[in-house]
């Protein structure tokens, strides 16, 4: 009984003591090395952002709407996806993260593979799967090193405009055939999920003049937009929802960048 104590009692000890210097570090993070963390997890982010991208417009491009400006979005995203993810393998030295690294650019290299072939149902529920894939490692990686400088403003520097573009995604599959219920399910969530944000950032007392204007431009169009969206069994707008999702990300972007800059500001004057 009482080693079970003693052993109880060391574990415990051994917790705190990770605990204390886990905080200890995130304590000690100087506002250069925040600056450069957080760099990396927009960096992360883009890389989810731009596999979303890519899916989105293969199943635009195959089902034959906004053609020439879908093609010139996958050339662009994959040239940023390259950029980017250079970016976190010269950087990131976490072996996690390394492991997540690896397999993010084999799905990547598959997913740029399938893209570049004529495109099928097949292939589309591939890259489907491809993009999650990814999204779902670069969303890990960024909030890992967020979590190593204790940056946790859910406000700033968090990857939303993503959200964007996989509800685009979403419904341009389910027009394409994929009418399953999970895609309406991801749908919903995914519009649940950028309303509460817009929500949140619109309500932002940090927020300047010029950042107030950007909201209400992006609230005035997703108050319109959005029911369109959770309409997806109906369909008919795929390039108003093409064109929904290009205005939204760049107010979004905007105001994105601004927010940072305050984040970032108000954390070093602490």
């Amino acid at each position: 009984m009482k080693q079970t104590f003693r052993g109880l009692l060391k574990l415990l000890f051994v917790a705190i003591a990770i605990l204390t210097t886990t905080q200890a570090i995130q304590a000690e993070s100087t506002p250069q090395e925040t600056k450069a963390k957080l760099k990396l997890a927009r960096a992360a982010y883009a890389c989810g952002h731009m596999s979303e991208k890519i899916t989105k417009d293969y199943l635009y491009i195959g089902n034959k709407i906004g053609i020439r400006q879908a093609k010139q979005e996958v050339e662009d995203a994959i040239k940023t996806f390259d950029k980017k993810f250079k970016v976190l393998d010269e950087s990131i030295n976490d072996p996690k993260s390394k492991n997540l690294l690896v397999f993010m650019q084999m799905s990547f290299d598959e997913l740029k593979d399938l893209v570049g072939q004529p495109y099928s149902l097949d292939n589309a529920q591939i890259a489907l799967d491809l993009s999650a894939t990814i999204l779902e490692g670069a969303k890990f990686i960024a909030d890992n090193l967020k979590q190593s400088v204790n940056f946790s403003d859910k406000n700033a520097v968090n990857g939303m405009r993503t959200h964007f573009e996989s509800i685009a995604k979403y419904y341009m599959a389910y027009q394409a055939g994929i009418k399953d219920d999970n895609t309406i399910k991801l749908m919903s969530e995914t519009v649940k999920a950028a309303g509460d944000t817009i929500e949140g950032l619109a309500k932002d007392s940090r927020n300047t003049i010029a950042m107030n204007q950007k909201m209400n431009k992006v609230k005035r169009l997703w108050g319109v937009v959005y029911k369109f969206y959770l309409d997806i069994d109906k369909g008919g707008l795929p390039f108003i929802v093409y064109k929904t999702t290009k205005d939204l990300n760049k107010n979004i972007k905007s105001y994105s960048m601004d927010m940072a800059a305050v984040a970032l500001k108000a954390k070093a004057d602490k």
